[in-house]
């Protein structure tokens, strides 16, 4: 996969995050949602501390002087970003639920699927160990995916 289709996935991850975040103003979360919501901003402030905000890279190929994290929420998922995104949004589609919303999740789940399927390769070619830590972690779902 080629450079400009990195960020063609990049804009409709971020165009279907955009839409999910929007569709809920105001925010008045019910029980569900505010979990899902406050368990997701958990999740992404832990894993920003643990990979330092300057490592991050929203393409889905790491920088050529990267390290590979297996400490933190990275021991049990291998994208803990990605699951965060995804738990952010699936509490705003089910406070604000709308065959839309479900829709624009499913592709937003599509397209993270596809980058993670990439940066997996990436990855898999840059770091040798990346293969055990494979078998040793989640990519999405602990215990599950």
């Amino acid at each position: 996969m080629d450079k400009s289709f990195a960020y063609i996935l990049v804009l409709i991850q971020f165009s279907s995050i955009g839409w999910l975040v929007q569709s809920a103003y105001p925010f008045n979360l019910n029980i569900i949602g505010l979990i899902l919501s406050t368990f997701a901003i958990v999740l992404v402030a832990w894993s920003l501390w643990v990979m330092r905000i300057s490592k991050i890279r929203i393409l889905p190929m790491p920088h050529l002087e990267a390290q590979l994290i297996t400490s933190g929420p990275y021991r049990l998922l291998r994208h803990p970003m990605y699951t965060a995104v995804l738990l952010f949004t699936a509490g705003i589609s089910i406070t604000y639920f709308q065959w839309y919303n479900l829709f624009i999740w499913l592709l937003l789940l599509l397209v993270l699927l596809i980058k993670l399927h990439w940066e997996e390769r990436m990855l898999s070619q840059r770091f040798p160990q990346y293969q055990d830590y494979q078998q040793h972690s989640y990519k999405l779902i602990p215990f599950i995916y």
